[in-house]
């Protein structure tokens, strides 16, 4: 009986540069064919029919609905539709060939949950989202209103990255082309002993999940009483499959009852997005911070936490762009 096929599933926001990244890896690694998606957007001048994608009608991607010719299909961007061919997948398992993909994150949680031992979950991101938004700014093929759409919804893609086997920062593009390289050749290798690789096997990285609480109130925010430094109400995540604002939401009830996520919602989603993320990534390990802009009505008494005016605070950036709002 033949070796099962592994399918590596590129998932992150638009503009991570998953694409660029499996090419470069495929260049290296001929015997790892991109998995073609089924999808309704017109074609692009670099594409080819049946590599990347297979270009069909609205019509003919509700029939493979409704024919049950899909593992998952998404509305991903606008009016377009990917899904993940199931004749496809399976048989390449059956037979034992590998496949490389970039689905969205809801169809790769699908996919994952389907075929589990033949799934290997890689998120791809840089390190923060304002890096996103100046890569597709350069493609030059979106309007203001759709790249706005992208980024939001970006947001919501970063909480995906705590549920991955692996995580890539694609800051810079070689480091990030031998990481993705090095994961492939690790997952066969374990799998396959006549597989040789000339480094040490990566190990999957324990992944260090945190949510953080921007708690606001008038022009206050809520730090730790007398911290030597700037410290928020912060909070691990036990439990990857849980949203973030889930576990943020059940500490908030122990720190105070009237404190509440002012959210960033999306009725594509079943969960608020975070407000800011940051990734950072080391060798067998993986930090996550998302953080979420919270509200209290009145400066509350809380034991060993204080209120200390904005102005008196020395922020990040990125921070301060969260918390100075007209709320403030």
């Amino acid at each position: 009986m033949p070796q099962e096929g592994l399918l590596f599933i590129l998932v992150g926001p638009s503009g991570a540069g998953k694409n660029t990244l499996m090419k470069r890896v495929q260049e290296q690694i001929p015997d790892l064919p991109q998995l073609a998606t089924v999808t309704t957007r017109p074609k692009r001048a670099d594409e080819e029919e049946g590599r990347e994608h297979r270009f069909v009608s609205q019509a003919e991607f509700q029939r493979l609905i409704a024919t049950d010719a899909l593992l998952e299909y998404q509305n991903v961007h606008q009016s377009d539709f990917y899904g993940t061919p199931r004749d496809t997948v399976e048989q390449a398992i059956h037979a034992g060939r590998d496949l490389i993909a970039d689905i969205d994150f809801l169809g790769a949680r699908k996919i994952h949950a389907a075929y589990p031992e033949n799934t290997v979950l890689i998120f791809v991101t840089p390190a923060h989202i304002h890096t996103l938004a100046e890569r597709i700014q350069r493609r030059g093929e979106l309007s203001e209103g759709e790249l706005e759409h992208r980024l939001e919804r970006a947001r919501f893609e970063m909480t995906f990255a705590a549920q991955c086997h692996y995580i890539v920062l694609n800051d810079l593009l070689e480091p990030a082309t031998e990481h993705l390289r090095q994961i492939v050749l690790t997952e066969r290798a374990r799998r396959r002993p006549n597989v040789q690789v000339n480094f040490p096997l990566l190990h999957r990285p324990k992944l260090h999940g945190h949510v953080v609480a921007l708690v606001s109130s008038e022009d206050k925010l809520l730090v730790r009483a007398d911290a030597p430094r700037v410290e928020f109400p912060t909070y691990p995540l036990t439990d990857p499959d849980m949203p973030p604002s889930e576990a943020l939401k059940a500490h908030l009830a122990t720190l105070h009852e009237a404190i509440t996520i002012d959210a960033i919602y999306d009725e594509r989603f079943d969960f608020p997005a975070p407000h800011l993320s940051e990734i950072a990534v080391i060798p067998n390990a993986a930090y996550l911070y998302f953080y979420y802009r919270c509200l209290a009505f009145r400066p509350l008494e809380i034991e060993g936490w204080a209120w200390r005016p904005l102005s008196e605070l020395c922020l990040p950036a990125d921070i301060r762009s969260v918390v100075q709002v007209e709320k403030l």
